[in-house]
């Protein structure tokens, strides 16, 4: 008694690649469910391949669904990475820290930014001290003492 893969076995291995991509990380499994499902159709319609074919098929269709999709899913797919900041230059500058370039006195003061000059709001403190930007104001960078 031998053992026979017919087309159903290739379907139900893509419905399992497929709900391993639900439930995982990436995109892996689609591009194996995709093969999976063809080999089946292949299958389905030639139903007295050998084994080593139906591998074959399987194989060289994940790997030109992984190669074909790949830009669309990428175009698809939320990268992760620096927001954003072209026209909000000062939200890029929250949480990061800064020496004083002019004392705080009355809670205003100065830190120069790269090419720019930036007004400073927060406690009293002496010229040369680190701050961290707790906020932005418009164009006035809320500050604190940094750690």
């Amino acid at each position: 008694m031998s053992f026979k893969i017919i087309f159903w076995y290739w379907w139900a291995l893509a419905a399992v690649l497929l709900v391993f991509e639900m439930m995982l990380p990436g995109v892996v499994f689609l591009f194996l469910a995709f093969g999976a499902a063809a080999a089946g159709f292949v299958l389905l319609i030639a139903s007295d391949l050998s084994l080593e074919f139906q591998l074959l098929i399987f194989a060289v269709v994940s790997v030109l669904s992984a190669v074909g999709l790949r830009r669309t899913l990428r175009r698809l797919q939320h990268i992760d990475g620096p927001p954003n900041t072209l026209n909000a230059r000062g939200d890029a500058m929250i949480g990061r820290t800064f020496v004083l370039d002019a004392p705080i006195l009355n809670g205003r003061g100065r830190v120069n930014l790269g090419d720019g000059s930036w007004n400073v709001s927060g406690p009293d403190m002496v010229k040369g001290a680190k701050v961290r930007v707790k906020a932005v104001n418009g164009t006035e960078l809320s500050v604190e003492p940094a750690p």
